[in-house]
């Protein structure tokens, strides 16, 4: 196959889409989930006279504890190790500057963000698996550990193994009580609300919640105390089982009201919360802002199979633990406009005792295990808690435009769960920085990335990593603040039988004798080739293989050149295998590398933030997965390429 290189001056917009069909595959988003810090509305909610309060079926004495609590040692798996000796954390690259956000809680740098206190103690619920058809307990970690240096430990080896999701999307929804009420009691769990400016007169108070991961429904129905609830199994690809439950959830006006009106008064007293919640559905004229309309329903039933981020339920006030912790002794809710609307989120670990009387073991999603107040709020944070480990996603496996502290802060949450990187690239806006990629399953696990490094330590891993049989897979360059190159690269193994040269900083004249040396000469293919700009001279990096299938590259293009070229190559049959704007000078130009067609592609250049999403939201919806991305100008356009 011949070889171009096209020495002329271009930018884009690349449309083409092969074979595209339809599926009912969810969305998989690319945009950031961190929490915001600003708190939401009051949630009225302790466990203070639980004991006088909750069903029988619903709580149990404290079962026995392990008496050896060597029994909850854990080693790090052997899987662990391949994930350490595979990918990088790249903190300490970044300069320190761009930790500033990372570091702003005074105790980040701690092991801790807060100081925490694992071993507490909330409720036991017994809850009937309808799958299985049995009865099981879901505890907190008292019932296993007889102090908290033990439970610590326990909760210090634990990581996500397959991604978990904040379970809501609207922008107003925030975290209020935490691992304890704000009295110390324990709670073991999370309460969502919305912030105060987002209720009102005439305003549902109610939010779409979401599973927060892939997973079957396993339980649902009605308890007295939690009012509707769902619990959620979800199965790790290693084997790991986890369980979320979302309680005080809507399941229809008329459902919920009758429901309200039959709950059975145990604790004898006018003023307790199953009194005053049966005084309160028996009011006249019920809200239906208080207790919403019979369209929001629960949207799952048991045995169905759920995607991450599905819609399954609405936030609600059912339940004497749900509104009933907002009325007065009249029977009346303090705050008309809420009634004490929540979602009460909980996260379970299949036991890690087999014969322990606890089969589901309470989790931190957020990993704080403290009380959650104004002065550690920030602790929900991605990136902030060097402690025990945040099992919310810092964002999505697919994402763009993100600040690059959450990504290097978190980078090995998706390892983590199996996945491998796909492709990063970094780039800003202002004086910020931002990354955009993709961790992907079914990817080969060996690789490894580095992030912002000068050129003295891309030289240095490329060294450490060229020793391991790894050569530079993707290559992307940004500027720090004095305009020096800060490069991003990610390596893979080397293919059986292969060799590859590298390059970085060459100017004009030596990147023409090493494309004439290698490609005119050897018959090497060309990899990876990026142009970009140093002291206002342009430089070239490139990788070359002795692996050459055919292949066609073309840079320095302007759009209309590069459309053409890109229709030129659709023809011909070949496929881009990588398309990049390059900022030199004043001017931005374009390049891209063509290989044999050999599967469905879509490319597309030009993109606002905004139609990225949009566009991104469209192909994981047709099945495609995303292949490269990169931004330029200023972090205002987006390349990409999509393969299926």
């Amino acid at each position: 196959m011949k070889n171009k290189i096209l020495l002329t001056v271009l930018c884009l917009l690349l449309v083409t889409i092969t074979g595209i069909a339809q599926t009912g595959r969810e969305k998989n988003r690319s945009a950031i989930l961190y929490e915001p810090v600003k708190k939401g509305a009051e949630i009225q909610e302790n466990n203070a006279s639980l004991a006088n309060t909750i069903p029988a079926l619903s709580r149990m004495k404290t079962p026995a504890r392990v008496n050896n609590a060597t029994k909850l040692t854990v080693a790090i798996p052997e899987e662990k190790k391949q994930e350490q000796q595979f990918f990088i954390m790249n903190t300490p690259l970044l300069d320190k500057s761009i930790l500033a956000n990372i570091n702003s809680n005074p105790s980040a740098t701690a092991d801790y963000c807060t100081a925490p206190s694992v071993n507490q103690g909330c409720c036991n619920y017994y809850i009937t698996d309808m799958v299985a058809n049995k009865g099981e307990w879901y505890g907190a970690p008292d019932n296993l550990f007889t102090n908290e240096t033990d439970a610590r430990n326990y909760y210090l080896s634990l990581k996500p193994r397959t991604p978990f999701y904040l379970p809501y999307t609207e922008s107003t929804v925030r975290a209020g009580g935490g691992w304890y009420y704000s009295n110390g009691n324990g709670h073991g769990s999370v309460d969502y609300s919305k912030e105060a400016s987002a209720y009102g007169n005439g305003i549902d108070p109610t939010f779409a919640i979401h599973a927060a991961a892939n997973g079957k429904v396993v339980s649902k129905g009605w308890n007295d105390l939690f009012g509707n609830y769902l619990i959620l199994e979800h199965n790790a690809p290693n084997g790991t089982v986890y369980r979320t439950g979302y309680f005080h959830i809507r399941d229809g006006f008329d459902h919920d009201l009758q429901m309200a009106k039959n709950v059975k008064v145990t604790s004898g007293k006018a003023t307790e919360r199953d009194s005053l919640y049966v005084l309160y559905a028996n009011k006249p004229n019920p809200s239906k802002q208080q207790w919403g309309t019979n369209s929001q329903k629960i949207k799952v039933n048991v045995g169905d199979n759920v995607s991450a981020g599905q819609h399954v339920a609405f936030a609600g006030n059912t339940g004497f633990g749900g509104a009933g912790w907002g009325l007065n002794n009249n029977g009346d809710p303090y705050n008309v406009n809420t009634a004490n609307n929540h979602l009460h989120y909980m996260l379970w670990i299949k036991s890690p005792v087999a014969n322990s009387n606890i089969q589901w073991l309470e989790v931190d999603p957020y990993g704080v295990y403290a009380i959650l107040d104004d002065n550690n709020r920030d602790c929900l944070q991605p990136g902030v808690n060097k402690g025990f480990k945040r099992f919310f996603a810092p964002h999505y496996p697919s994402f763009h435009y993100v600040p690059l502290e959450y990504v290097a802060g978190e980078f090995g949450y998706f390892p983590g769960t199996g996945m491998s990187l796909r492709s990063i690239s970094v780039h800003k806006a202002g004086n910020n920085y931002y990354a955009s990629g993709s961790f992907q399953y079914g990817l080969s696990p060996q690789w490894y990335c580095r992030i912002n490094m000068n050129s003295e330590q891309y030289q240095q891993f490329f060294n450490e990593y060229s020793a391991k049989g790894f050569t530079p897979k993707h290559i992307y360059v940004c500027k720090d603040n004095n305009g020096n190159p800060l490069f991003t690269a990610t390596w893979r193994k080397l293919e059986a039988n292969e060799n590859t040269v590298s390059y970085h900083n060459m100017d004009d004249a030596a990147w023409n004798a090493a494309w004439k040396k290698h490609v005119d000469g050897e018959k090497k293919s060309c990899k990876e080739h990026l142009r970009y700009e140093w002291n206002g001279v342009t430089r070239h990096a490139a990788v070359f293989s002795n692996i050459n299938k055919g292949f066609y590259h073309y840079h320095s293009m302007d759009l209309s050149a590069m459309q053409k070229k890109f229709d030129e190559m659709a023809k011909a049959g070949f496929m881009p295998s990588d398309l990049r704007a390059e900022e030199i000078g004043s001017k931005t130009t374009f390049s891209g590398t063509w290989v044999p067609t050999t599967k469905e592609y879509v490319a597309l250049g030009e993109l606002s933030p905004d139609a990225y999403q949009s566009k991104f939201d469209e192909m994981a919806g047709k099945g495609f997965q995303l292949e490269r991305v990169m931004a330029y100008n200023n972090s205002t356009k987006f390349i990409a390429i999509w393969y299926k």
